[in-house]
């Protein structure tokens, strides 16, 4: 269990003054466990051992429950008085009262305590925090036997369930992701478990497993970047085993709790790296074989950076959008909550928008599948198809969104951080979300024009593309983690402007351009990157 924590059992006789005392007696966390809840011990753990920054509550998914959740938060909850509208959830009287939040829950306990309304104390508490409009995280209970149960025998029934199932088994199953993309889901991680099981019983630390992963996908533009078709084939296998070990590391944190952002980064920078350098590697290899395609390289790496800059920036932006709920009296029976009917989705049209998306496991399929059917020529024809047909559908529906949103801009400073560039603050473009891609999507053509009209080695105008584009996604990681990067490092790569105004001046005088390619990797891959991490080591010490 975590050190900051600590635990309070609750029954009938337990008053919400009680809470209130044992909350504001400590600088600790407070569980709330009631004596009639029966979980087993890894769903617990949900709330004890995983990082929470905001009060959670465990609950269980069931039509016509006692609580509401939406989006991974309760919006609705009931008690002995208290009525909730369109319950989807169980409450299983378990919930985890945040320090981060102390002065509203002090607020709302003080507010209630002396209340009249009948239920347990628990209930009452989470009624009265979620109507007060304080946030409440969902962990859900799934895949094993649960219950909150006044009746001993079925508490003793739930219990003997629990004793007869594993417990190592079960962390495992709550450790694999089931929302990921459909390739990942139906295939990867059928796969990864296995390998994470492996992890465990080696004692190996995530980080460990990212680098293992970086190292296969290394390997496999290696033989990728060779051009032979048995070379191409091994690089599909290996790119294919990269991405299922990619997946160990995260189900890896969530069995063993090891949780870091250095962690976060790790990963999602050297999947960025992996696949950038396949591009390059099937560039090289069709050049071999007398083939020019580094064009198309360069323009599907800046295609797919311009893609996952939009999509991290969206779904950020689009959550500080979401509407503020709406407080309710406490003393109200019902929260007054009224079903929209909406057409309930089939599991076919769920998978299918999700594999419509591309995400990186059905994207590094179609590379591995792509480059042994028809080599790099034919790998970079299928990409940028599938990825215009995805990103035109995607981007329908998120214009559609934003034209929804007033024209005002929220959360500035993530989307700042990002530009590179000059910032005006007195801008109201709500789709300002796009703004750090176009920027990225105009340099990058730019570059490739570049390209095009000069005599200049292709291959080292990729590796400067690169270098630049990593700097792009370190801004952003930096920026989703509320970090800035510092203003020196910013200065010494010139911003946007001023890297388009050197670089041809660069290229027209005649200077070598390895010069910029080594001066950017080493100060985009190298000096940041170590200035980052030295940072959280210091953060962490």
């Amino acid at each position: 269990m975590a050190t900051n924590l600590r635990t309070l059992e609750v029954n009938q006789g337990t008053k919400i003054d009680d809470v209130l005392k044992a909350f504001e007696s400590g600088n600790q966390d407070l569980l709330l466990v009631d004596e009639n809840t029966v979980v087993t011990k890894p769903h617990m753990e949900l709330l004890t051992d995983y990082p929470r920054s905001v009060t959670t509550a465990l609950v269980t998914k069931i039509k016509d429950g006692d609580t509401r959740v939406g989006g991974s938060r309760i919006t609705g909850a009931s008690s002995g008085f208290h009525e909730v509208g369109y319950g989807n959830h169980n409450f299983l009287g378990a919930i985890r009262l945040s320090q981060s939040q102390r002065v509203e829950i002090i607020k709302v306990l003080t507010d209630i305590s002396n209340t009249n309304h009948s239920g347990l104390a628990i209930d009452l508490i989470l009624v009265g925090l979620v109507r007060a409009t304080i946030l409440v995280a969902s962990a859900e209970v799934v895949g094993a036997p649960c219950t909150r149960s006044i009746e001993k025998l079925e508490r003793d029934r739930v219990a003997g369930e629990i004793a007869s199932l594993n417990d190592a088994r079960l962390r495992l199953k709550i450790a694999n992701r089931a929302n990921d993309g459909f390739y990942s889901v139906f295939f990867l991680r059928k796969i990864s478990k296995l390998f994470t099981w492996l992890a465990v019983r080696l004692k190996m630390t995530p980080n460990q497993v990212t680098l293992i992963s970086f190292a296969i996908g290394l390997f496999s533009a290696y033989q990728f970047s060779k051009g032979t078709f048995w070379t191409i084939f091994a690089g599909a296998v290996l790119l294919q085993l990269s991405i299922i070990i990619d997946c160990v590391d995260g189900e890896l944190a969530r069995y063993t709790r090891q949780f870091s952002q250095l962690g976060a980064w790790l990963d999602a920078i050297t999947d960025r790296i992996k696949e950038y350098l396949v591009f390059y590697a099937l560039a090289y290899g069709a050049a071999k074989q007398g083939r020019d395609l580094w064009i198309p390289a360069i323009g599907m790496m800046i295609f797919q950076t311009f893609r996952h800059l939009s999509d991290y920036n969206f779904a950020r932006i689009n959550k500080f959008r979401a509407p503020a709920p709406i407080a309710i009296s406490y003393d109200l029976k019902s929260d007054g909550y009224i079903v929209v009917e909406r057409e309930k989705r089939s599991r076919f049209e769920y998978w299918s928008k999700k594999a419509v998306q591309f995400p990186i496991g059905e994207r590094w399929l179609v590379i591995s599948a792509s480059s042994v059917v028809g080599g790099a020529a034919f790998t970079f024809t299928i990409m940028p198809i599938l990825s215009l047909i995805s990103i035109a559908l995607v981007f329908r529906a998120r214009v559609r969104k934003t034209l929804t949103w007033p024209k005002f801009r929220v959360n500035n400073e993530f989307i700042d951080e990002q530009l590179d560039s000059i910032k005006n603050k007195n801008s109201t473009n709500r789709f300002d979300w796009l703004e750090p891609s176009i920027l990225r999507l105009v340099e990058g053509l730019i570059f490739i024009e570049l390209a095009i009209i000069s005599d200049i080695d292709r291959s080292l105008i990729f590796l400067l593309v690169f270098a630049i584009i990593f700097n792009h996604y370190d801004n952003m990681y930096r920026a989703l983690q509320g970090e800035r990067k510092p203003k020196w490092l910013a200065i010494a790569g010139g911003f946007i402007f001023g890297r388009l105004l050197i670089i041809p001046v660069w290229i027209f005088l005649g200077l070598p351009i390895t010069i910029l390619v080594y001066y950017f990797s080493i100060l985009f891959f190298v000096i940041s990157s170590a200035q980052w991490i030295k940072s959280h080591r210091v953060k962490a010490a």
